[in-house]
């Protein structure tokens, strides 16, 4: 091939203008101090300031005033299923006004049927000599007139009516006369309840000591099986029933009366032994 003559094949990277190429122009059309150009969606889109405060993504503050109201310019999402969307305030206050005044007539027909009952009401009372107050009190001024009771009004021989009446009515009695102490306000204590904490007493210190015995017994057949290991060691009841108030409460009473005259006689018995050594 001659020096001189053309190379008709040109390369596609020569006859197509690369990517970057168009880019860089895109960018020194944007502006050489924009450095980040080559990342804007538009070449006219100005740059973004992050170091100044601006509303975000999503976020869009433009309202308009429709009837009063403010509303949103951007048809989002949510401004499209606001059920207050658009709404006016002056359209709510005049359906109230709109119910004001139906209200209004309807107690007012309402006063005028109660007037009516009421002055059936007044001509009884004046028939019968009566006022309103003298329903209100349950008497008159006047103990001539003619009275009526109220239906609240209860007589004293019901309130004093209840559980430990036995069926009988008394008016004006206390149930808490003879019971309760009228100084400290405090239930008398009766002679029941110092025989019951007898007993219980006395319960305590059977068991105390039935529970003794039992350890005891215990403590003899474990020496007795170190001594002989063929001797087998019974096991001894935890507690015995006939020694509680609560499982048998009539036999601990019996109990301990019983204890109770067996120590008079024994102090008996002997007041009369001191008696005769020393004579009175």
């Amino acid at each position: 091939m001659a020096l001189g003559s053309n190379n008709l094949y040109i390369p596609k990277y020569i006859l197509d203008v690369p990517w970057y190429y168009k880019s860089g122009l895109k960018a020194e059309q944007a502006g050489a101090e924009d450095t980040l150009a080559h990342h804007r969606k538009t070449p006219g889109q100005a740059p973004v300031h992050h170091s100044e405060p601006q509303a975000g993504a999503g976020i869009f503050d433009e309202v308009t005033h429709v009837n009063g109201t403010k509303t949103r310019v951007a048809d989002d999402y949510d401004a499209k299923r606001d059920r207050w969307h658009g709404h006016s305030a002056d359209e709510w206050d005049e359906i109230l006004t709109r119910w004001e005044a139906v209200k209004k007539t309807a107690s007012r027909g309402q006063n005028m049927n109660e007037d009516s009952d009421d002055t059936d009401y007044e001509l009884e009372l004046e028939e019968l000599g009566l006022s309103r107050s003298d329903l209100k009190t349950g008497h008159v001024e006047d103990p001539l007139e003619k009275s009526i009771r109220d239906r609240r009004d209860v007589p004293a021989y019901i309130r004093a009516i209840n559980g430990n009446m036995g069926g009988k009515i008394r008016v004006g009695k206390d149930s808490t006369v003879g019971v309760v102490n009228e100084d400290s306000e405090f239930v008398k204590e009766s002679a029941d309840v110092a025989e019951f904490r007898q007993a219980q007493k006395f319960a305590w210190e059977k068991n105390k000591a039935f529970e003794a015995e039992q350890k005891k017994a215990h403590y003899d057949a474990q020496l007795a099986s170190l001594k002989n290991p063929n001797v087998p060691i019974e096991e001894q009841p935890a507690a015995d029933l006939n020694f509680s108030m609560e499982a048998s409460p009539t036999m601990m009473m019996l109990q301990n009366r019983q204890n109770e005259q067996r120590r008079k006689d024994a102090g008996e018995a002997k007041r009369r032994r001191l008696m005769e050594m020393y004579g009175s």
